[in-house]
């Protein structure tokens, strides 16, 4: 274990000379698993004021010039104000410690093309953030929890700790001490930001060379059943394994390396020896990755990577895949060992006219040769818009591949309408390819419905006036007088898109251009039509096991779809005129605000 030990030397010089002095980052400890400080997070008040603006918006300037630094331009953006003013702040945040000023700040500056002096248009001059500005720009405005929830999250890593020893060759790591450490160690202190904790891990084996192979052999296991790549830290894949099983990726509790002068109270210690004395193996070496000579879709000859269900195993799976058809079945629940994206637009628009001239079986679908294949004209489906833009090409197809070249049955499908039949062409593909191989299909893992995003203050005051308008669009909204936090529309979209979640607002539909990105205010006889619907049938195509086919709407949805669509068409005309009643009104700005 002498290397091991030579490494945790290393890990405490670095952790000392990069440690954070903001007060925020913890002990003085080396952060378990991890190279320098802990990976804490700075916490602030954001409503707190700061050289005449709030600490929210200094935290966002600073953020802008992370990668790069700040200009004058950066500073009015986020804090509107003019040149003047923007220069003033920069020279007191450099007085604060936050910037370093340019070296040039006292020699004039001028554009190429007019010659002038001090030109704002191209003032190129750059001011760097210091440590203490990126320590600020990062800090976050999350408020401190209470003892007793403290105790409790303690009591859960105690509790998976007890979990870890009772199996140590799962994650060949064991625990043997757990001690509070830092702010949680005062019993005095009520108040607490985080909950460190001194952690002692042991190696499962005595031997490092086979406690390597050990983590090795673990690792791959883990890979084979498509766990995806991790960043390990120094202490190997086992090690990492144990820390995300006593802490997973909490903010609030911090694991610290247990060193000598920690004196918190000891809140677990493992009485039994669980490090045994390791066997000597060969030398390890990672199975070899033997490709298919078939694909299993196209039944091309050729190289074909493996591919598996997820959470299958990969190495032995009988399902390969060429890198065409890879390209065409992507999606989350197809595992294989290869690069992270897998693009198909490429494999697609190459494939669509090679198909058409050269199909790939004499008989049946010309990409998969199944039998129950018809020859027609297909139409592209990757505009969402439904435009249709391109000329139809004449294929014999199944009911599958269509969706996976991304073509429709019928010009001027709506962008819905396409992505369910793609996905229904895509879980159609994984499970034919399964059923011929002999391969019994796992049912996909149960996803938790995602969470609403929370409404804040300003989601409702955006709300308002979007009803006081009529109809608003991001571009609106960023350059509006109102807009005192952002001028970036990307942003003002992201508020929108949360309106849109709690179906609070709806896109202003078959308006023309001019009302293309606008959104109005629903109501509540439009939000009840649009859940009934939903509830009742949802348009589009599926898999149905067998084969992709759209099931017809039951009675009576289609008078229900009526009323919603008048309701609808009934709000867009009165959102409409609002707005031409009530113009957006948009403020002075430069050139570059």
């Amino acid at each position: 274990m002498e290397g091991l030990e030579d490494l945790r030397g290393l890990l405490a010089e670095m952790a000392g000379q990069y440690a954070r002095e903001d007060g925020d980052s913890g002990p003085a400890l080396m952060a378990l698993g991890g190279i320098g400080g802990q990976e804490g997070e700075r916490v602030v008040d954001l409503d707190a004021p700061m050289l005449g603006h709030s600490t929210r918006e200094i935290r966002d300037l600073l953020k802008r010039g992370d990668s790069f630094g700040l200009h004058v331009r950066d500073a009015q953006r986020a804090v509107h104000l003019d040149r003047e003013g923007c220069l003033a702040l920069l020279a007191a945040l450099v007085g604060a410690g936050y910037l370093t000023a340019p070296d040039d700040l006292d020699q004039p500056q001028h554009c190429y093309n007019c010659r002038t002096e001090d030109c704002e248009y191209h003032d190129y001059r750059t001011w760097t953030l210091t440590p203490a500005g990126r320590s600020l720009a990062h800090a976050s405005g999350r408020r401190p929890s209470t003892r007793k929830n403290a105790d409790a999250l303690a009591a859960k890593v105690v509790k998976a700790a007890r979990a870890v020893n009772s199996d140590p060759d799962a994650t060949l790591w064991w625990v043997k001490e757990i001690r509070a450490a830092g702010a949680y160690a005062d019993p005095g202190r009520e108040s607490l930001l985080h909950v460190d904790l001194a952690v002692e891990l042991r190696p499962r084996l005595d031997d490092p060379l086979e406690q390597r192979k050990a983590e090795q052999r673990l690792h791959d296991a883990a890979r084979d059943h498509g766990e995806r790549r991790r960043v390990l830290d120094m202490g190997g894949y086992g090690h990492w394994r144990t820390r995300l099983a006593l802490a997973g990726r909490s903010k609030v509790v911090r694991l610290f390396e247990s060193g000598r002068g920690v004196e918190g109270r000891v809140l677990f210690e493992e009485e039994r020896e669980l490090t045994v004395p390791a066997k000597a193996t060969e030398p390890y070496q990672r199975p070899a990755e033997l490709p298919l000579t078939s694909c299993s879709w196209c039944g091309r000859q050729g190289e074909a990577t493996r591919v598996a269900q997820r959470g299958a195993p990969l190495a032995s799976s009988p399902v390969g895949l060429c890198e065409q058809c890879l390209s065409l079945g992507w999606a989350d629940d197809l595992q294989y060992q290869g690069s992270i994206e897998v693009w198909p637009w490429g494999a697609v628009r190459r494939l669509r006219p090679a198909l058409a001239e050269e199909p790939m079986h004499t008989s049946g679908c010309a990409l998969c040769g199944r039998e129950d294949a018809v020859e027609q004209p297909w139409w592209p489906g990757d505009h969402r818009d439904g435009s249709g833009g391109d000329e139809p090409v004449v294929l014999r197809l199944c009911d599958v591949c269509p969706g996976l070249l991304e073509l429709v049955d019928s010009p001027g499908r709506d962008g819905m309408w396409c992505a369910r039949h793609e996905h229904a062409c895509m879980v159609g593909m994984r499970a034919l390819l399964w059923r011929r191989a002999g391969v019994e299909e796992v049912p996909p893992s149960a996803r938790k419905a995602r969470k609403r995003p929370r409404l804040t203050t300003l989601h409702r005051d955006v709300l308002a006036w979007v009803e006081e308008h009529g109809a608003l669009s991001a571009v609106d909204l960023a350059r509006a007088p109102i807009s005192q936090i952002h001028q970036d529309s990307r942003w003002w979209m992201v508020r929108l898109a949360h309106l849109l979640d709690h179906r609070l607002v709806a896109e202003v539909r078959d308006s023309g251009d001019e009302a293309r990105g606008l959104v109005r205010a629903t109501s509540d006889l439009e939000r009840d039509l649009d859940a009934q619907l939903d509830a009742l049938h949802r348009p589009g195509p599926v898999w149905d096991g067998e084969r992709v086919l759209e099931p017809a709407p039951p009675a009576g949805w289609a008078e229900l779809r009526d009323s919603a669509g008048q309701e609808a068409a009934r709000l867009d005309r009165e959102a409409l005129r609002r707005r031409a009643d009530h113009p957006v009104p948009q403020a002075e700005r430069g050139r570059w605000g």
